[in-house]
């Protein structure tokens, strides 16, 4: 089968999900990814607990997103392992990485260094908050930004904290953003022959994904707040939102409020414009939520279809994982590990027609590929004999 990425090969010292989610895509896609780890050790996310669990020896986080990779360890501090890596590096097409800004520059690692080895390597580096600048000695972390970034003030109820998202969307889209970049870079070395530096971040990516509120925050004269009951966003009325149901939760979207009071029996005509859904949102969701709480999830999803109104059903990951789309788009699949057996993990989540995303390495133990790499690089079973010996590897 066809591979988009079949015989790029991609250094990748990345660690959380900034940096291992964006390289499994471009794993997923045939690249030949080539994981640096600590000797023993492993990645720092190989040891994070979901739950106080681990599945094997491995955080069930690190499994998710490592798949279709191999893993070499290698002592970064100490000049044989420079040496490793420079020999990666030679015939490289990309190299990625997401310490903190500086850190491979230290190690004689960095983007001039590496160029000089191979000027055509594309370099791409992940940040929390970007290369330089104020905040460049600051850790950078999903919930840390999300809490600079604005993203926390907008969700919860107006007389409550602000709330985080649950899952790592900020670390997601920002993973997805390098390797988008990646793509722009390598689409630009075939045409020109130039390698080149990308540089992404946590706060950049967060701050263009709320492009839309920002740029109604800095072009309208009209103070924003959360509402009191829990309308979904600040910035729209009712009846965008959650609701309690007789037997679960529905969300409902952006609707017409006159077609939303036909079909659930409450007459909310004085509050059709848009004007007047927002100026009175706590109201027109008090009286749509004592409507929806009389009848079940079922009955209203099957009668607002009948007007077309946005709705859906509030599904936890027990529903999700039986849901009739999932199994249709195969988002389910499992892999054989050698540590922690038969596991699920989620597919890949794009479809081409030519060149489909596969699943065809298990995410790696630690190092599990270190001789076989070495090799391919030109070191003799000797010399790596004497990296074993000196944990150099």
């Amino acid at each position: 089968m066809k591979a988009a990425l079949d015989g790029i090969r991609i250094i990748d010292f990345t660690q959380m999900m900034l940096g291992p989610w964006s390289t499994q895509f471009l794993g997923d896609m045939g690249a030949d990814v080539i994981k640096v780890e600590r000797p023993g050790k492993g990645e720092w996310e190989r040891g994070l607990a979901a739950m106080g669990q681990f599945l094997g020896d491995d955080s069930p986080f690190f499994l998710a997103m490592n798949r279709n990779k191999r893993s070499i360890t290698v002592n970064m501090k100490a000049e044989e392992g420079k040496e490793i890596i420079r020999a990666l590096v030679k015939d490289a097409d990309v190299v990625v990485e997401n310490f903190r800004p500086g850190v491979m520059d230290r190690l004689g690692l960095g983007y001039e260094a590496l160029k000089e080895i191979n000027p055509g390597i594309i370099y791409a580096a992940g940040s929390g908050w970007g290369q330089d600048g104020p905040y460049v000695k600051r850790p950078g972390q999903d919930l840390l930004v999300q809490a600079m970034s604005g993203m926390a003030a907008q969700n919860g109820r107006g007389s409550e904290p602000p709330v985080p998202t649950a899952g790592s969307f900020i670390d997601a889209s920002t993973a997805l953003t390098l390797a988008f970049s990646i793509m722009v870079a390598l689409f630009h070395r075939e045409r020109t022959g130039e390698g080149q530096r990308v540089d992404v971040s946590l706060f950049n990516t967060i701050i263009a994904m709320q492009c839309q509120e920002l740029v109604a925050h800095m072009n309208l004269d009209v103070p924003w707040d959360r509402s009191e009951s829990g309308i979904g966003a600040p910035w729209l009325g009712a009846p965008f939102g959650i609701y309690e149901t007789q037997n679960g939760y529905m969300a409902i979207s952006m609707n017409p409020l006159d077609v939303l009071g036909e079909l659930i029996d409450v007459d909310l005509s004085d509050y059709a414009t848009e004007e007047a859904a927002f100026a009175h949102r706590d109201h027109v969701r008090g009286l749509v939520q004592a409507a929806v709480k009389a009848n079940t999830t079922e009955h209203w999803l099957e009668l607002f279809a009948t007007k077309d109104l946005w709705c859906a059903r509030v599904q936890d990951f027990d529903d999700l994982v039986n849901d009739p789309q999932v199994a249709h788009n195969n988002l389910i699949q499992e892999i054989d590990h050698p540590k922690a057996g038969r596991i699920k993990v989620v597919g890949v989540p794009v479809e081409f027609s030519e060149t489909p995303g596969t699943i065809r390495i298990a995410p790696p133990t630690v190092g599990q590929h270190t001789d076989d790499i070495l090799k391919e690089v030109g070191f003799d079973n000797e010399q790596i004999a004497a990296f074993h010996r000196e944990h150099i590897v």
